[in-house]
């Protein structure tokens, strides 16, 4: 009988029961079937057969504290008559069952600590290799300047840069990392000293104190952003001696007037608003010079002077379908050679200015007025002989207006073909200059022409990466003298002379460095008025560029 009933006692150790009240929170019963078996083989159906034991995840395993644990079951099983009360413990019940809310922080947290202060010490590294602060400008005066892209903005660089410092994520990170606090020390005259604690670097900061006597003890400051800490450190060799200080009463200020609580109320934040920069204003000056002395040089020479001046203004419009380019360009040089005066030797103003309207894909409805003179008197020199006054400011004057279509696929090249055009030359002071050098017939001050124009511009960069090549081509043919194509064959010299005006300017650009260039311009002119003989001209010029 004993036998039996400590094998009894054996069984119900054992038995799926005691399992149950052994780990109620990490075991639960689960039966084979939930019908009861009938038959021949309903004993296996009894309490005796085992059951399953099924494992299941302890509830709100990520808090440690088991007490912890035990108040959130019985705080969500719990009702309060104060909705205001049940709603809060709701909230934070929610919260504190969030674990992967707690895990996403966590992260966060050693993401920020541990990146972010890399990814500023990446950002200040790339920084220092970019040149200019804006790649709008490059993109926009393309054809103004020289060098390869390299040398003024890497474009994938700083639009990647620009993407991770305005990211609204990085912006969370850093600020989250550095939140900081600026402290501001002062000594006895008052002198202050002002730091913040978490900067993103060590850093040390010298401060003066004083005291009463007016001695003075030299202090450094290391701020420690790691753990928002301060060290102290005072100069060596300092000797202090502690003086009595009388404690004096506190007074206690009563405002008579106090500030309005209204008065440190913010502002509601107001969304910037980013506007386009439609007028773009650049400029160009170039200054090249040459001397050369000569004294008691056997092989003979003479001393000589000269210097020659660029000076280019552009002042464009573009917004949407419509653009408005304007270009002034005012070219003046002098020279003095030997015992001979100074002389001029280049003075040419020359204004530009042509809007557009979009037609399709690159054509543009183009209208264009360039008008052309000079600033100042001009002379010819003959042989034992006066000077001779030939030119002034608008004498001769020239006038262009011309409409057509424009091709431009992009920035360095342009099209004008202008079917209708009208030029007009004129002399302003006849008394003093002759107007028929410059085909105006006597006793007239001006001569009009209409007839058709050619306009071409185009610019090659980046030759040998220290090269630039510009040509501008102007074409105007007359429709009142059509008739002298037709007598190309006869004897008449007048009816031989072709009525066209054309003008070809070539410029080529040798980039030294940043600030010194060396250029080759040269000017090819065919004017019937003034010659049936082409006119040339060419200048080699080294010298400083600035850009504005």
């Amino acid at each position: 009988m004993k036998f039996f009933f400590l094998f009894f006692l054996f069984l119900s150790g054992v038995s799926p029961l005691s399992a149950q009240i052994i780990e109620p929170d990490t075991i639960q019963l689960r039966t084979l079937n939930s019908q009861p078996v009938r038959g021949k083989d309903s004993l296996a159906a009894t309490s005796a057969f085992p059951v399953l034991l099924v494992k299941k995840k302890l509830e709100n395993s990520d808090i440690e504290n088991p007490g912890v644990r035990y108040a959130l079951q019985n705080l969500k099983q719990e009702k309060y008559t104060d909705a205001e009360v049940q709603e809060a413990i709701r909230v934070l019940v929610k919260y504190a069952e969030n674990e992967r809310l707690k895990k996403m922080v966590h992260y966060l947290k050693e993401y920020s600590e541990s990146f972010v202060p890399r990814q500023e010490q990446a950002i200040r590294k790339i920084q220092e290799h970019i040149t200019f602060d804006s790649i709008e400008f490059y993109k926009a005066n393309q054809h103004l300047l020289t060098g390869d892209f390299e040398d003024y903005k890497n474009t994938d660089l700083q639009t990647f840069l620009s993407y991770v410092r305005n990211d609204s994520n990085y912006l969370w990170l850093r600020d989250a990392n550095r939140d900081s606090v600026l402290v501001e020390i002062m000594n006895i005259t008052e002198n202050t000293l002002r730091f913040w604690m978490n900067n993103g670097r060590t850093s040390f900061h010298r401060f003066w104190a004083n005291t009463k006597a007016g001695d003075t003890i030299g202090t450094w400051i290391e701020v420690i952003p790691d753990a928002n800490r301060l060290k102290i450190y005072v100069d060596e060799d300092v000797y202090q001696v502690p003086t009595p200080q009388k404690k004096m009463p506190e007074k206690k200020e009563v405002i008579a007037n106090p500030i309005p609580k209204e008065w440190f109320a913010l502002r509601p934040m107001q969304p910037g608003e980013l506007k386009r920069r439609y007028w773009t204003y650049y400029s160009e000056v170039e200054i090249n010079m040459s001397q050369g002395k000569v004294a008691n040089w056997a092989s003979g020479g003479e001393n000589s002077l000269s210097l020659l001046s660029n000076l280019r203004y552009y002042w464009n419009y573009n917004k949407n379908k419509t653009s408005w380019e304007n270009r002034m360009h005012y070219r003046f040089g002098f020279m003095k050679t030997g015992e001979e005066d100074i002389r001029k030797n280049e003075d040419w103003l020359e204004l530009n200015s042509k809007l557009g309207q979009k037609a399709f894909k690159h054509w543009y409805y183009t209208t264009q007025f360039n008008a052309q003179t000079q600033l100042f008197n001009s002379y010819d020199y003959p042989k034992d002989a006066d000077r001779i006054l030939v030119a002034n400011f608008m004498s001769p004057g020239y006038f262009t207006l011309s409409l057509g279509m424009d091709y431009k696929p992009n920035d360095n090249f342009s099209l004008v073909l202008s079917p209708i055009a009208g030029k007009w030359n004129f002399v302003r002071d006849t008394s003093k200059v002759d107007a028929q050098r410059y085909g105006i017939e006597e006793g007239k001050r001006s001569k009009r022409e209409a007839g058709a124009q050619l306009n071409v511009y185009s610019k090659i960069v980046n030759i040998f990466k220290i090269m630039e090549i510009t040509n501008e081509v102007k074409l105007f043919m007359s429709y009142e003298n059509k008739d002298k194509y037709l007598n190309k064959g006869t004897e008449n010299e007048e009816k031989k002379r072709i009525p066209v005006t054309a003008n070809w300017k070539m410029s080529i650009n040798f980039k030294i460095n940043y600030f010194m260039s060396a250029s080759v311009y040269t000017e090819t002119n065919y004017d019937e008025n003034y010659s049936r003989k082409l006119q040339f001209k060419e200048n080699l010029n080294l010298g400083v560029r600035f850009r504005f």
